[in-house]
């Protein structure tokens, strides 16, 4: 690496696929943990509010928030996934048989998808956290 490239030198070489791969499998496996103890909790505490006490204190609430966030990115990674394999948007990488090195196709509309997949998560994380914090009486 030659000096005074950057910072952007540092993402160069940055596997999105893989990275998006590995994320898509830790919000399905927080999906999962999030969702099925749930019935067990109202069994335990014998009604609903009492198993809901739980999401009313901080660790809760951010539980909650990262299941909105869970929720977002699974769902929009996994229609971009879709889009893929259907061959209506292509893939970012793509091996050379020769070098191991990947190297990177260019799709405007994949790298629009890619930057959807990142504002929407990051905007409906937002509201969400917004509604978790405050409730959905002040939403108008």
């Amino acid at each position: 690496m030659r000096a005074g490239k950057g910072i952007g030198e540092w993402f160069r070489s940055v596997n999105y696929e893989r990275l998006f791969f590995a994320i898509h499998r830790l919000t399905a496996i927080y999906l999962v943990l999030y969702i099925f103890p749930r019935p067990y909790l109202v069994l335990i505490h014998g009604s609903w509010e009492e198993a809901l006490k739980l999401d009313m204190t901080p660790l809760g609430k951010l539980l909650a928030t990262l299941f909105v966030f869970s929720i977002l990115f699974h769902g929009i990674n996994g229609l971009r996934i879709i889009l893929i394999e259907l061959g209506i948007i292509k893939g970012w990488p793509r091996r050379d048989p020769i070098r191991p090195v990947p190297a990177l196709r260019t799709s405007t509309l994949h790298l629009l998808l890619v930057a959807l997949t990142v504002v929407g998560t990051i905007i409906g994380t937002a509201l969400g956290l917004y509604l978790i914090l405050y409730g959905s009486e002040v939403w108008p």
